[in-house]
């Protein structure tokens, strides 16, 4: 009866250990290591939030970014550029025209890369898609704390429409 039981352990450790071996570490959830060295497909575009010529709008490229705010009639010029994670003290020379991007809960979080100062237009945003006339569009909205905050359209005319 002892040789018995001695034996089923045996057994059920070498299975145990050889499962964690085989399953290996768990990688699904890794974090990224580095900020976005571009910015995603559906981001890039002239993105508007009112019709007027001095209303906050968003040129987007895929490593350049415009920004017009505070009823300026002037863009803001920006580059995108990688950066290692987490944040912490920059000991690199920057610009202060330099922003970095990086994935957050679904959005693309958009800041400068000091953080001694604030990007007017700093925030996480998202690409959804709404419908129009039968028709879908594509819609940039800021996001925090799972409200949207402001929606920018591709177009000035849906802009004029949709944020009265």
């Amino acid at each position: 009866m002892k040789i018995a039981k001695i034996l089923s352990v045996t057994v059920l450790a070498t299975g145990l250990g050889l499962a964690g071996v085989f399953a290996g570490p768990n990688t699904t959830q890794a974090e990224a290591k580095s900020t976005l060295k571009t910015f995603p497909k559906s981001f890039r575009h002239n993105w508007y939030e009112s019709a007027g010529k001095r209303g906050n709008a968003m040129k987007i490229t895929a490593k350049k970014a415009a920004m017009r705010y505070d009823n300026n009639s002037d863009f803001g010029h920006f580059q995108l550029h990688a950066r290692k994670l987490p944040l912490r003290k920059i000991k690199t020379k920057y610009k202060w025209t330099w922003i970095y991007a990086k994935k957050h809960h679904g959005t693309i979080h958009i800041a400068l890369w000091d953080h001694t100062v604030n990007l007017p237009l700093e925030g996480n945003y998202r690409v959804k898609t709404k419908t129009y006339k039968h028709r879908k569009i594509k819609v940039l909205q800021n996001v925090s704390g799972g409200q949207v905050n402001s929606s920018y359209y591709t177009t000035k005319k849906l802009a004029a429409h949709f944020n009265k």
